[in-house]
């Protein structure tokens, strides 16, 4: 799968690779304390964390074909957050996810970007199997998991997974085509 071909559209959706443009609406996704309460260590993030978390995407998308990009709200281009797929730490799972601004929730965006992101790993990235974590007490993104047909596989740490939080609790759901 080429980098250049990645992108996911659902009816009212389009997540693609970030742009240079994009750098404002994420700053403010990720320093928004609404948006991180359940993210790493639940603070905004710094512009070093930002610069990292930008490059480890455009490092995925050339070494697997996609990554964590841009929601765009298809017909106006409005960015409302960031969804996809992305290598889950150090284990050998893919990670679908999806963070949205707070005017874009409620709207079910989610669940789309979700379900986009899954049809787009088992049709075109030909996955057997993708996993999804949150924060334990994140009920409204454990919902969108269920929604989407997961299943609770296994409360864990980032230091289970690999990951750059290694204290944070995390609930992990998987989804088989």
């Amino acid at each position: 799968m080429s980098a250049s071909h990645f992108a996911i559209e659902t009816p009212r959706l389009r997540i693609r690779p970030w742009h240079s443009a994009d750098l404002p609406v994420f700053r403010g996704l990720v320093t928004d304390p609404k948006v991180m309460r359940y993210i790493g260590q639940g603070v905004a993030w710094t512009e070093e964390t930002i610069d990292g978390f930008m490059a480890r995407q455009r490092e995925h998308l050339e070494r697997v074909g996609f990554c964590l990009g841009a929601i765009e709200v298809r017909g106006d281009s409005r960015v409302v957050g960031l969804a996809g797929l992305q290598p889950l730490g150090t284990t050998s799972d893919v990670e679908i996810g999806w963070w949205l601004t707070p005017a874009a929730w409620g709207n079910g965006y989610a669940t789309e970007a979700g379900r986009g992101s899954a049809e787009f790993a088992f049709e075109k990235g030909a996955l057997s199997s993708v996993v999804a974590i949150t924060h334990p007490e994140n009920l409204r993104s454990q919902a969108v998991m269920r929604r989407l047909g997961m299943t609770f596989e296994r409360a864990a740490t980032g230091r289970d997974l690999g990951l750059r939080v290694p204290d944070v609790p995390i609930v992990l759901y998987r989804l088989s085509p």
